[in-house]
């Protein structure tokens, strides 16, 4: 699947017109990671935001480990992690993340992202809308765990 396939089955992208899809196309970045490696710590500078392209990604607060039970696990292609990006320079990563298996991860630069959505209103609207949606989504099922 290319990136912009990927990008056009994304829960986050999923809604947004081709031409915007092509134009965030142009500023990602594919990443592979083996099983076990940590993607961020709490701490780290938060630059990208990443999209799931194969494999699993756990996400947690504490010790996190290859488990992929756990209820914050990522793990369909498409599903996206690391929106604290989006916020701007100089924010720090809130949560942990480690790929569970071996993963391919399409990274996006958040304020690159933002910046292209800026010029782009209406797109920019879907996408924080389903944004906001997607987060409570992710906190409300992360709370009841």
């Amino acid at each position: 699947m290319t990136i912009r396939e990927l990008l056009g089955r994304s829960e986050l992208f999923c809604e947004l017109p081709v031409v915007v899809l092509n134009e965030i196309g142009a500023i990602c970045r594919e990443i592979k990671v083996s099983r076990g490696e940590v993607i961020f710590r709490i701490g780290d500078v938060s630059k990208d935001v990443f999209i799931l392209a194969e494999g699993s990604v756990e996400l947690g607060y504490g010790s996190i480990s290859v488990d992929e039970s756990k209820p914050g696990t990522i793990r369909e292609p498409g599903e996206f992690f690391g929106w604290g990006a989006l916020a701007g320079d100089g924010n720090y990563r809130l949560i942990n993340a480690m790929a569970v298996q071996d993963t391919r991860l399409i990274a996006v630069d958040g304020v690159a992202l933002m910046n292209l959505l800026q010029n782009q209103p209406t797109a920019g609207f879907r996408f924080v809308r389903k944004l906001l949606a997607i987060i409570l989504n992710r906190i409300v099922t992360m709370a009841a765990t």
